[in-house]
């Protein structure tokens, strides 16, 4: 005959200090997506791929390809707010070696510190269009051709059959960057001055006399 008897179960001996710590434990994982780690935005990944597949374009001289972008991020550009980098960009190809590209309509906007009264303040960047020439290197070379100064030229990478526009979207922007940064009241200010009162500020500080 089998023993029907009900083994008694060992009871764990649980100590107030436990029981707090395992009550502290449950509030901690209760309110982990409260931390400021998931408050802060700025730690979720940012997009800085700017190479374009081009090898159909080599193949057929004078096709053309649009791409619009948006939230865009390049390490040179450290004070580029959250919504980062929009704007269009064409390529088109001039031949088998040679792409013309195009950037409109590129906007941004950056944390600054103004020079003149020295609070923050948002500058808006909006460059209506910007040009650049993509090429083989070595076609350069081969050629020796002579580029002109006032021409932008980019490199094509010939294995991955890519153009990196990074370099040409960050130039695009810094060329439009102010040597001077005012904020709106201080660029207000400026502005509200007469020409008579700037003429005669000039005049006191240099005194020059023309014969």
């Amino acid at each position: 005959m089998k023993d029907k008897t009900i083994k008694a179960k060992k009871i764990k001996d649980v100590t107030p200090e436990k029981k707090e710590k395992k009550k502290a434990a449950k509030k901690d994982v209760a309110t982990w997506s409260d931390k400021p780690f998931f408050a802060d935005k700025s730690w979720k990944i940012k997009d800085k791929i700017f190479k374009i597949k081009i090898a159909d374009l080599l193949n057929e001289t004078g096709k053309q390809d649009e791409i619009v972008f948006e939230h865009k991020f390049s390490d040179q550009l450290p004070n580029l707010d959250d919504e980062g980098i929009a704007a269009n960009f064409t390529v088109q190809s001039l031949d088998n070696t040679s792409l013309l590209g195009t950037l409109t309509d590129v906007t941004a906007r950056f944390h600054e510190t103004c020079d003149s009264c020295g609070a923050s303040f948002m500058r808006s960047v909006d460059v209506p269009s910007y040009t650049a020439r993509f090429v083989f290197e070595d076609e350069i070379t081969k050629k020796k051709e002579s580029v002109e100064t006032e021409e932008v030229v980019l490199y094509i990478d010939p294995k991955a059959e890519t153009i990196n526009i990074e370099d040409m979207v960050v130039q695009a922007i810094l060329l439009n960057d102010p040597f001077v940064k005012r904020c709106d009241t201080c660029t207000k200010r400026l502005e509200s001055v007469d020409d008579e009162d700037d003429f005669d500020e000039f005049q006191s500080k240099w005194n020059i006399i023309f014969s």
